[in-house]
């Protein structure tokens, strides 16, 4: 048990003498990890060799509301400390099967000791731990992942064509079929091969594992000097290291009793799932259960980030819009508002109806100061449903914004804009996924020119898209620069207030109680 502490300082390798908000540098962060060595960045993808016995752990992907645009590209690498470090997640059964029965002949092929070949494919299978997530949510339950070969190669470097001979390992025709399946489908510049489980492994859960040889253990520090250079070149990055140090996370039993309250309270989510919990029971007791979110995946999820892990933050490529991705992106919101900072509720701030506002701004359009609300009246129908519309209206092919309930609004007030959003979609390279692209880039140069004018005045924030969380005493300031910013940069939209506490009225109990780290 520990106390309602800085959690970075708390669990990792922070003593009192780093202060990350004074004279803070990277090269005192690295000189930290080399003296004490447990306690290491690790990511997905490895380069040259630093000190040993890092931990590569995939985490799922944020697939939200069937717009894969927002998260595909980031999803896959993400960096995270690590306090067992040669621990890693693999699929069910998968290391049980390797070991009795793929062929000795083709784990030969990868490496002339078998216990080093096992090792690199279970490397290999981490990167579809995300998957399992991906079907108990919907978002993809067939269960293909899309892996770059030179992600892959990086990976397993050993040698350049290690990848490959692990792949034919894993996609060796077993009594119950192989464990790996790939579509061998790929246009350069356009699509990766795609993998996935085959079904006696596909979503049949997690588990961990201790890595033995010293040439796996040696893959998973490759990369991580790289990690924390990239992560220091990145403004959004940047300031969210800096910030770690004040959060404190919830505990199992603080979560459930907020799910308790969550649920009493006839809970929502943002995708318009109502929250429940399975209470033991298969999800297909209840008939409607496309329609619900379990606090069971909720918490799953949560502890998959936490355990042994917290995300070093990372940006995403052109298909995100540079898009960072971080430990309190992949939580679950209604668990990310228990967060506290410095032992207090944290506030919110977001932009309103920010990419419809960016969107006229971008695509000519006439409105000013657009709501969500303006759009219910009209429309007639309800808010919730104009704010569940607008997470994925602008990324949608022609025809399926042709079929939103949305579209009668902007081709009536707005027809200038919408043309010009749909030549660009014909038009484009990228078709309809341009729209996006252009509106996560812009979201992003403003969060990051708001972030560093905050910066500057000595206040580090929690970042989740377009939205910022922080201790209450900066709720003022930040409210003013996100506003300042944003005109700066023609939109017009402003920035709006939210505090979770006065939502949660059992946050003094939160606020009072321990944190547990949960780790297996």
């Amino acid at each position: 048990m520990l106390q309602n502490q800085s959690l970075l300082s708390n669990l990792y390798f922070f003593d009192n003498n780093l202060q990350l908000h004074d004279n803070f540098t990277y090269e005192s962060l690295l000189g930290k990890f080399f003296i004490n060595s447990s306690y290491l960045f690790n990511n997905d993808v490895l380069d040259n060799t630093l000190p040993k016995d890092i931990k590569v752990l995939d985490i799922p992907r944020v697939t939200t509301y069937n717009d894969d645009n927002i998260t595909t590209d980031i999803s896959a690498q993400l960096s995270l400390f690590v306090i067992n470090n040669n621990r890693i997640k693999i699929p069910s059964k998968v290391e049980y099967v390797i070991r009795k029965y793929v062929s000795r002949k083709l784990l030969k092929e990868i490496h002339k000791d078998v216990e080093v070949a096992i090792e690199l494919c279970l490397l290999f299978c981490t990167q579809l731990n995300s998957t399992y997530f991906d079907i108990k949510n919907g978002s993809q339950p067939s269960g293909w992942k899309s892996l770059r070969a030179e992600y892959l190669r990086d990976f397993l470097s050993l040698n350049p064509l290690t990848y490959k001979k692990v792949i034919k390992a894993l996609e060796e025709p077993l009594k119950k079929g192989a464990i790996l399946e790939c579509d061998h489908i790929s246009i350069i510049g356009e699509k990766n091969h795609f993998y996935r489980l085959t079904p006696p492994y596909l979503g049949k859960g997690i588990v961990s594992y201790d890595l033995k040889t010293k040439e796996a253990k040696s893959l998973l520090n490759k990369h991580y000097y790289r990690v924390l250079s990239e992560a220091k070149k990145n403004p959004i990055c940047e300031n969210l290291i800096r910030f770690y140090q004040d959060i404190t996370l919830p505990s199992i039993d603080q979560i459930n009793k907020e799910a308790d309250r969550l649920i009493a309270s006839g809970y929502v989510t943002k995708k318009g799932k109502k929250l429940r919990k399975l209470n033991g029971h298969a999800r297909t007791y209840y008939k409607n259960h496309k329609e619900l979110s379990f606090v069971e995946d909720a918490i799953e999820i949560f502890e998959y980030l936490t355990d042994n892990v917290l995300l070093i933050p990372t940006f995403g490529g052109v298909k995100s819009g540079g898009r960072v991705v971080d430990y309190f992106t992949l939580m679950p919101s209604w668990i990310r508002n228990l967060v506290l900072i410095n032992g207090q509720a944290h506030v919110e701030c977001d932009y309103s109806c920010l990419h419809p506002n960016i969107a006229i701004t971008l695509y000519d359009g006439s409105a000013s100061y657009l709501t969500h609300g303006d759009l219910g009246s009209e429309l007639n129908i309800d808010v919730n449903t104009v704010k569940k519309e607008h997470l994925s209206f602008f990324n949608k092919e022609v025809w399926q914004m042709q079929q939103s309930p949305l579209y009668p609004y902007y081709q009536h007030n707005e027809p200038i804009m919408l043309q010009n959003i749909i030549a660009e979609k014909y038009s484009s390279q990228y078709k309809h996924k341009i729209t996006s692209r252009r509106l996560f880039a812009k979201e992003v140069e403003v969060m990051t020119a708001v972030i560093q004018q905050l910066n500057k005045e000595g206040i580090f924030v929690g970042y989740v898209y377009d939205a910022l969380f922080f201790h209450p005493d900066y709720a003022k300031r930040i409210k003013e620069v996100m506003d300042t910013v944003i005109q700066q940069y023609g939109i017009k939209t402003v920035a709006k207030l939210s505090n979770k506490e006065k939502q949660n009225p059992d946050m003094e109990t939160l606020k009072e109680s321990k944190l547990i780290w949960h780790c297996i």
